[in-house]
């Protein structure tokens, strides 16, 4: 490597009009010289480059140390945009006095940034910013910049694996086509598209959506019942597709300047759509949300009073009431001093992405991406998803399938050639594996009653058990559907819950688990809770959520969900009375493996009763191995042996 000092030694002996030794001031020239320096000032302020030019050499010449002359011509050669010569005579004027002014760095660091020489430029910013004084706006752009270079530098020479891949014709036309929102399940995508003619200044926004099948997306149509002769942008759609939320400005209800309104589908049609309300909403601007697949918690972008930048990241959520919260800055872990803007929230409900122009990047927008600790709620320090996803253009709209392995974006660029488009264009591409999120996939299903197999209206919960915290809380429509996303690394309970029905559970153990490959599809049949004189009315419901310390009747913690639904049922039917029964498999000898059941059927019978369920209303039993429910051959048949179950009695 070449060394600062060196460089210096070079364009001395490359101009050899110049010499060691100590730096003379215009006060020290003689009238001959003094003219000379005038004319030349004279001709540059005319744009005569070359007239001056030729002066600055001749008086360079007689007085090489004259570093003022230098910094002149150095300035002309900029201007011309020769940036070589340029950076050359910057280094020779700082090579005779490293503290005549401290521009000199700066205006060095500009010629090499001109020759994307960033690591270059990036010291020569340090520079300036180490011997600057007045701590102005200056100091904090050069160190903006100087960061920007060095990450630039890095980000070029350590290229991410990037090939998107247009999204065709029945996506894109020869208008605006950006911010993608893809369904949970990939059946479909919905996206705005802007309608510029060419003296409009702003265009018209509506929203688009396009159905995907064995073929690829089919042709986009306009959704009619949401678009409007007004503007419709940025949006978010819950995970079941049937809650949006969306940016609307200028409105007659609005608030602010830029607002979010919500609609719901309901009987084959979007509803008519209705302002947030204040509580969500400024008196600024207030765009580009990001739901959580249940719709529960909204992200979103503003301006709003409280903001560390000129844009920040809000959040909120629905409380027990249903209703939104007032906002929260998502703070300096997120949001930076410039625009933080276009959140996506990731199905697995950990993995914010979005953009922003105040960190580290390529030089304009980029986008980043943050996972919050799910133990502490804290989000991680962004990091720049890298080049050449970001570029030196404006990043945004970026949003990530379910499994996490393709994003889609909106670009002006022409892939193929390089070129800028006339307009933008959604892509899709393969999303490298540190930037993607948590492995996931979806959990779909149904609701109905066991005997009449009529749809349920229902309540449906996914719920950590490691964590104790509820991922997704649902209430379903009157078809019973709802979907959403699951991550691998914990142990889940899923849970349905209608009055008048016993309460349905399912556990995914997905703690060991690296890849979700395949989606969970689950056709729930809820049994009502019947009241009669017969002794048993019902089929056996398997406590799926109940687990034992390995050969013991030691109930783990993550029990605890099951046995506190188990309660409410039983509180909310309190005449009511069951019988818990305990199966093992077939390993070990049939009079230890029949105490074992027994006793963990007990456990589960104290565990009620300490939750406060009358002794009286509960039997227990214990079956050992001689009810398998599966064959003994396999661990997993083994495993779905094991179990604890209960009826409901009289």
């Amino acid at each position: 490597m070449i060394t600062f000092r060196v460089i210096v030694c070079l364009l001395v002996f490359a101009l050899p009009w110049l010499s060691s030794g100590q730096a003379i001031l215009k006060g020290s020239l003689n009238t001959k010289e003094l003219k000379l320096y005038n004319d030349a000032k004279v001709a540059a302020q005319k744009g005569d480059l070359k007239k001056s030019n030729a002066k600055f050499t001749d008086l360079l010449k007689t007085q090489p140390q004259f570093v003022e002359g230098i910094l002149r011509l150095a300035s002309n050669h900029f201007t011309a945009k020769d940036f070589a010569k340029a950076e050359s005579l910057f280094s020779s004027a700082i090579a005779v006095d490293p503290e005549f002014d401290t521009e000199m760095y700066y205006s060095m660091a500009m010629s090499q940034v001109s020759q994307n020489k960033y690591l270059d430029a990036a010291n020569s910013f340090d520079e300036y910013i180490k011997r600057e004084k007045s701590k102005n706006d200056k100091i904090a752009k050069a160190t903006s910049l100087r960061d920007n270079l060095r990450f630039k530098d890095h980000a070029l020479k350590n290229p991410v694996s990037f090939e998107p891949i247009n999204l065709g014709p029945n996506i894109n036309s020869s208008y605006l086509e950006y911010s993608p929102s893809i369904a949970v399940d990939g059946s479909s995508i919905i996206f705005t598209r802007n309608i510029q003619h060419k003296n409009d200044f702003i265009g018209q926004e509506d929203f688009y959506i396009s159905l995907s099948d064995s073929l690829g997306f089919r042709p986009a149509t306009p959704i009619e019942s949401l678009n409007t002769g007004g503007n419709e942008g940025a949006f978010a759609l819950s995970s079941n597709g049937k809650y949006i939320v969306f940016t609307a400005c200028d409105r007659k209800d609005a608030f602010g300047g830029c607002d979010l309104y919500y609609s719901m589908f309901m009987n084959d049609e979007w509803t008519i759509p209705v302002n947030m309300g204040h509580k969500v909403n400024s008196a600024g601007w207030d765009s580009q949300p990001t739901l959580s697949a249940d719709g529960r918690t909204l992200y979103f972008s503003s301006n709003r009073k409280g903001s560390i930048g000129a844009a920040d990241i809000w959040m909120t959520y629905r409380n027990e009431n249903n209703a939104w919260v007032t906002p929260i800055n998502l703070g300096p872990e997120i949001n930076s001093t410039g625009r933080d803007e276009t959140p996506f929230l990731h199905a697995d409900g950990q993995t914010l992405y979005f953009r922003s122009n105040g960190r580290p990047g390529m030089g304009d927008f980029d986008i980043y991406y943050s996972r919050k600790d799910l133990n502490t709620n804290k989000w991680t320090e962004p990091q720049n998803i890298g080049y050449p996803i970001n570029t030196e253009g404006a990043e945004g709209s970026f949003v990530v399938s379910v499994d996490g392995e393709t994003a889609y974006f909106a670009s002006d660029v022409d892939y193929k050639t390089g070129e800028k488009l006339q307009q933008l264009d959604l892509y899709m591409a393969k999303l490298y594996e540190k930037a993607r999120p948590r492995p996931s996939n979806y959990v779909k299903g149904t609701i109905r009653d066991i005997n009449s197999g009529q749809l349920l209206k229902s309540t449906v919960i996914i719920k950590n058990l490691d964590l104790n915290t509820e991922v997704f809380k649902f209430d379903t429509d009157d078809d019973g559907f709802f979907i959403t996303g699951i991550t691998a690394g914990y142990n889940y309970a899923c849970i349905v819950l209608k009055d008048g029905y016993v309460y349905y559970t399912k556990n995914f153990d997905l703690t060991e688990v690296i890849l979700l490959p395949e989606p969970y599809r689950l056709d729930i049949k809820l049994m009502p809770i019947i009241n009669t004189t017969n002794d048993t009315v019902s089929t056996p419901v398997v406590l799926q959520n109940i687990f034992f310390s390995t050969g013991s009747a030691e109930l783990l913690p993550t029990s605890d969900t099951e046995i506190a639904l188990l309660t409410k049922m039983m509180n909310d039917s309190p005449k009511v009375k069951i019988l818990i029964t305990g199966h093992t498999d077939n390993v070990g000898n049939d009079e230890a493996n029949m105490e074992l059941s027994l006793n963990r059927a007990k456990a589960v019978t104290l565990a009620l009763e300490k939750s406060g369920i009358d002794p009286s209303r509960i039997k227990y039993d214990g079956k050992g191995e001689t009810i398998p429910r599966d064959s003994n051959d396999t661990p997993q048949g083994r495993q779905n042996n094991r179990r604890t179950e209960f009826i409901i009695l009289k």
